[in-house]
């Protein structure tokens, strides 16, 4: 009976290529780009250091199949990176900013409470 599970496990799961291989690379830097919830604390997680690395490992990919890919190879490869790429440079922005507004919303409470301890109205 589990020789029958294990086959048809086997049968549902994709060819073994490089797309397939470069969609799951991708799809799992999507997954930490795009952040998921943690099942314990509903916090939303991400992981860019992550995401880096995964693009890093497919520019290696692409740096070592070059002249050896079809046309539709080399394509998704190129596509799907620029892709990942540039959610990564938003991301990285995103985090920026989000860092800025919080150091000015700080200086303004901070300046908010100084007026209120030298001014009592």
């Amino acid at each position: 009976m589990e020789d029958t599970t294990a086959q048809e496990e086997t049968q549902q799961l994709p060819p073994v290529d490089f797309i397939s291989y470069l969609t799951n690379l991708i799809e799992t830097g999507r997954l930490y780009l795009e952040g998921f919830p943690n099942p314990e604390t509903g916090e939303v997680v991400t992981n860019l250091p992550l995401v880096k690395h995964i693009i890093d490992t497919i520019e290696m990919l692409e740096e070592k199949t070059n002249g050896n890919l079809t046309a539709p190879e080399t394509n998704f490869l190129a596509n799907t990176l620029y892709e990942l790429r540039m959610g990564y440079v938003r991301a990285i922005n995103s985090q920026e900013t989000s860092a800025q507004e919080e150091t000015s919303a700080e200086k303004i409470e901070e300046e908010a409470s100084t007026e209120n301890t030298e001014n009592p109205s």
